[in-house]
C-alpha cells in the first residue's frame, strides 16, 4: 500500500475535477490532470537530481501549490520530505538536500536547489516503468514536532502509516465530516493534520482549499461550496468575527473539526451559534495521531476535556514512578495505540525521554474518566510556582478568556523588581477590553497571587504551526509593551 497510486488513479479518472484551490483575489484551481503530470514531472526531475529512494529532502516553500507538487512528487520517487519551519534544523537529523526558495541562507552545510516551479516542468510522463512504485513500509514523510521539550524533532510516516491514519477520518468525527469532499484546510503541510488532511483529499478524489487571508478563503469556500473546515482553534477566531460582522452571510460549512491546541468554552459557543453547530473537537499529536474526540457541546461542559477516547487508544494517567492511577485521577499522560511512533529521528535522546515500553508520554498532565473522557488540565513543563504555590497557566488561561471581549490569553511568571514571581498575562481582542472590569473578574474566581498583576494587549498570541501557545515568547511581549 502507498499513498502515490491512489492520488494517481484519481488524476486519471477525473482530469478536470478541481484538486487543489488557493484563495485569492483570483482564486488559483489546479485540477487533477494538472496535478497528476505536475507529480511526474517532480519525480522525474528528482531522479534528474541524483536523489535516490531513500533520500531525504527538506522543503522551503511559501507556495502551497508547487510545495504540494515537491511532497507528492518526492514521495512517488521514493523521497521522504520534510516541510521546513525555520532554517535552523535539528542539527543531529541527516538531510540529503534543501529545496528552498530563493534568498533564504542555512548555516548548516548540504546541497541547496532551488524551489521553483522548474521541478513541475516537462512532459508530464511517469517514470520509467522499471523504476519501481514505493512500497508501504517506506518512508514517504517526516514530520517536525515541538513534543514534550518543545525543540524541534522529526517523526517518520511510511506510506502505509499514513494512508491508515488518512482512514480513521471516516470514523473519529462523524458523518458528515467523513462524506465531505471539499474540505477547507486552515493548517500548513508542515504539519501533521494539515499534511493528512492534504493526502485523504486527494486519495478520495476531493478538493481541498488551502488557507489564505479570512476573507479570500471564505469567498472560496462559499464559492465552491465547502462542506467542511479543519484546523487549528486560533484560527477560528477571524473566521468567527468575520460573520459576526456579516449578519446575512451564511456559512456553508457542514462539519468543522478543531484540533492542535484546547478549544475554549467561549469560543466553541460563539462558532456553533454563528457559523456551524457541528463543530468536534479534536486531541492528538504528531506522535500518535488522533487520541480523542467529541462534539465540541460535550467538551465545554467540563473544563480541560479534549474528547471521548478513539478506538484502539489507550490512555492512562500515571504517577512519577510511571504507575497507573485509578480511574479519574490526575496524573501524568501516557498515550499507547497502533499508530503510535516509536521514536524520534536521528535522535535517541529524545527518544528514550518520550517513549517506554510501548507507551508516548506528550508531557500532559490529565485524567481519564470511567466513561473514557479525556481531561488535560495542564502541561508537566509549565506548571508555575508562584511564591510557593503552583498553578497551571491554562487555569487562569480559562478564567480570562471567559470575559467578554479576550479572545485568547496566555499567562507566565515574571519576577519584578523584587525579585518575586508574579502572574502577568497576554491578552488578544479585537475590541476595548475594560481591564478594571477583567482584574475584578479575575479576583472573583482565582486565589489572590495567582490574579495577573499586569495585562498586555496583543493582537494575537505567538504560536506554532499548530496553533498553540508558543509560551517561550510570551516575555518578549512584556519588553516592548
Amino acid at each position: 500500500m502507498n499513498i502515490i497510486d491512489p492520488i494517481l488513479a484519481q488524476c486519471r479518472y477525473q482530469p478536470n475535477s478541481p484538486a487543489l484551490c488557493v484563495p485569492g483575489d483570483h482564486h488559483t484551481l489546479i485540477t487533477y490532470s494538472r496535478l497528476g503530470k505536475m507529480i511526474h514531472n517532480v519525480a522525474r526531475n528528482a531522479r534528474a537530481a541524483g536523489l535516490k529512494p531513500g533520500a531525504r529532502a527538506i522543503i522551503f516553500s511559501d507556495d502551497q501549490t508547487l510545495h504540494a507538487a515537491l511532497i507528492l512528487g518526492l514521495a512517488r520517487a521514493g523521497v521522504a520530505s520534510i516541510s521546513g519551519r525555520n532554517p535552523e534544523m535539528p542539527p543531529e537529523l541527516n538531510i540529503d538536500v534543501i529545496i528552498a526558495d530563493f534568498g533564504r541562507t542555512f548555516s548548516r552545510r548540504t546541497r541547496v536547489i532551488p524551489a521553483d516551479f522548474s521541478w513541475t516542468a516537462g512532459d508530464g510522463l511517469p517514470l520509467d516503468e522499471e523504476v519501481r512504485t514505493p512500497s508501504g513500509d517506506e518512508v514517504c514523510r517526516l514530520i517536525f514536532t515541538s513534543g514534550t521539550t518543545g525543540d524541534a524533532k522529526a517523526v517518520a510516516y511510511t506510506h502505509r502509516m499514513v494512508a491508515e491514519r488518512a482512514a480513521r477520518f471516516d470514523y473519529l468525527a462523524g458523518n458528515l465530516l467523513a462524506g465531505a469532499l471539499r474540505t477547507y484546510v486552515e493548517l500548513g503541510f508542515a504539519t501533521s493534520l494539515g499534511y493528512l488532511c492534504l493526502i485523504r483529499t486527494l486519495m478520495r478524489g476531493g478538493m481541498l482549499v488551502l488557507a489564505g487571508s479570512c476573507e479570500a478563503a471564505m469567498n472560496a469556500c462559499d464559492l465552491y461550496r465547502v462542506e467542511s473546515w479543519v484546523g487549528a482553534p486560533g484560527s477560528l477566531i477571524p473566521m468567527v468575527e468575520l460573520y459576526e460582522q456579516s449578519e446575512g452571510r451564511r456559512c456553508n460549512f457542514q462539519a468543522m473539526l478543531a484540533g492542535g491546541s484546547l478549544l475554549s468554552k467561549s469560543l466553541s459557543e460563539r462558532v456553533r451559534s454563528r457559523m456551524c453547530s457541528n463543530l468536534i473537537a479534536a486531541y492528538g499529536s504528531t506522535e500518535t495521531n488522533m487520541v480523542a474526540t467529541a462534539p465540541a457541546y460535550v467538551t465545554a461542559q467540563t473544563p480541560g476535556a479534549v474528547g471521548y477516547l478513539t478506538p484502539g487508544m489507550v490512555v492512562q494517567a500515571v504517577d512519577r514512578d510511571h504507575q497507573a492511577l485509578p480511574v479519574g485521577k490526575e496524573g501524568l499522560i501516557r498515550i499507547r495505540g497502533p499508530y503510535n511512533v516509536s521514536e524520534y529521528v536521528d535522535d535517541p535522546e529524545e527518544s528514550a525521554r518520550a517513549f517506554r515500553d510501548g507507551w508516548f508520554y506528550p508531557g500532559d498532565i490529565g485524567s481519564v474518566t470511567k466513561n473514557n473522557l479525556l481531561i488535560i488540565s495542564g502541561r508537566q513543563k509549565t506548571v508555575m510556582n508562584i511564591g510557593g504555590d503552583k498553578v497551571k497557566p491554562e487555569l487562569i488561561e480559562d478564567v480570562l478568556t471567559a470575559f467578554s471581549g479576550v479572545n485568547e490569553a496566555g499567562v507566565f511568571g515574571f519576577v519584578n523588581d523584587y525579585g518575586i514571581e508574579e502572574v502577568w498575562a497576554v491578552i488578544a481582542s479585537t475590541t476595548a477590553v475594560d481591564e478594571p472590569q477583567l482584574h475584578v473578574h479575575c479576583q472573583k474566581r482565582l486565589p489572590a497571587n495567582f490574579v495577573p498583576r499586569r495585562f498586555i494587549r496583543a493582537q494575537a498570541l505567538p504560536k506554532n504551526e499548530m496553533g498553540k501557545v508558543d509560551r517561550r515568547r510570551l516575555p518578549e511581549l512584556a519588553k516592548t509593551a
